[in-house]
């Protein structure tokens, strides 16, 4: 689960546009009613979602989006009646990335900005804007990190940034895991070429030439 502040930019409120994601498709949606517990929105089906189905509201921005996770309450019955969902107060933000990440099978440490213990990290992927870590750090939403990058062929460098988003997922062996979006602040120009040549020799090894 994403955890994220809360954007009051996306209230929910009638009339506002929005997409609508259930049974694994997206829907553009309109809130039609605003009541106390639930909310109504426009669906173009008549015979689903059903009762109980999860789903998910989503206000997208040029930012990144708000999202609130939700549960059909009511199911239409004919079409244009719309989808009755159970109205959630608590929303999530999950932020756009503005650079490509290569994955990896490296090893960092990671530590509280004004902390001194360190942690080893699983380095899932990496940009020179950022990364996405697995570690069992008891980090949360924002915190400002040290990421201590050793990479192939390259010097090693300590990096600050702060967390961006927290997912709690399961691993191929099915063992739950917490991962952790950490945003790069003020990376300096020896740093982010020395990341983009480790990325570029990930993308040749990815997709060598014919």
């Amino acid at each position: 689960m994403v955890k994220g502040p809360s954007a009051g930019e996306a209230k929910l409120e009638k009339g506002r546009e929005c997409l609508l994601k259930v049974t694994d498709r997206y829907f553009k949606v309109r809130i039609l009613d605003v009541g106390s517990d639930t909310i109504r929105v426009s669906f173009p089906a008549k015979d689903y979602p059903v009762d109980g189905v999860g789903a998910t509201l989503e206000f997208h921005d040029e930012e990144g989006f708000t999202y609130y996770t939700t549960q059909v309450v009511e199911g239409p019955t004919h079409k244009g009646e719309g989808v009755v969902l159970r109205k959630q107060t608590d929303s999530k933000r999950s932020l756009h990335r503005d650079c490509f990440r290569a994955p990896t099978d490296l090893t960092v440490r990671v530590k509280e900005r004004d902390h001194a213990r360190k942690y080893d990290a699983a380095l899932v992927n990496l940009s020179a804007g950022g990364a996405l870590i697995q570690t069992d750090a008891p980090f949360d939403f924002s915190t400002e990190v040290d990421l201590t990058l050793s990479l192939p062929g390259e010097p090693m460098h300590i990096i600050s940034g702060h967390v961006m988003h927290v997912a709690d997922a399961e691993d191929p062996c099915g063992t739950a895991r917490r991962y952790f979006g950490v945003r790069f602040t003020s990376v300096p120009t020896s740093v982010e070429r020395s990341i983009t040549r480790y990325m570029w020799s990930v993308l040749r090894e990815m997709y060598p030439p014919e």
